[in-house]
C-alpha cells in the first residue's frame, strides 16, 4: 500500500461533514487529517496522509488526481508534499 501527504489550506474550520465526506470518499482507503507542524509559510494549512489501497501506480495515480481535483473544487487548495518530506 503506497502513501501520499497533502497539504491543505484552510478557507474556514473543518466540519464534521467534510470529514464524513473524506472518509466516504476514500472507498475503503485510509486518510488521517492532522496539524501541520512546521512553522514555515504554511501557517493553518493541514495535512492529509492517505493510504491507497491501489497497487497499481496507474490506478493509484489516478486516484490522487481526482483527489485534488475534488479538494480543489471544495476550495482547500491542496498541495502534494514530495515524499522526501514524509515523516
Amino acid at each position: 500500500m503506497s502513501e501520499v501527504l497533502i497539504r491543505l489550506e484552510r478557507p474556514a474550520l473543518l466540519t464534521p461533514e467534510l470529514r464524513a465526506w473524506l472518509a466516504d470518499r476514500m472507498e475503503g482507503g485510509r486518510a488521517v487529517l492532522a496539524r501541520e507542524r512546521t512553522n514555515g509559510s504554511h501557517r493553518g494549512a493541514l495535512l492529509l496522509r492517505v493510504e491507497l489501497r491501489h497497487n497499481s501506480n496507474g490506478h493509484a495515480k489516478d486516484d490522487v488526481m481526482d483527489l485534488m481535483t475534488d479538494l480543489r473544487l471544495l476550495g482547500l487548495r491542496p498541495a502534494l508534499v514530495p515524499s522526501e518530506q514524509l515523516v
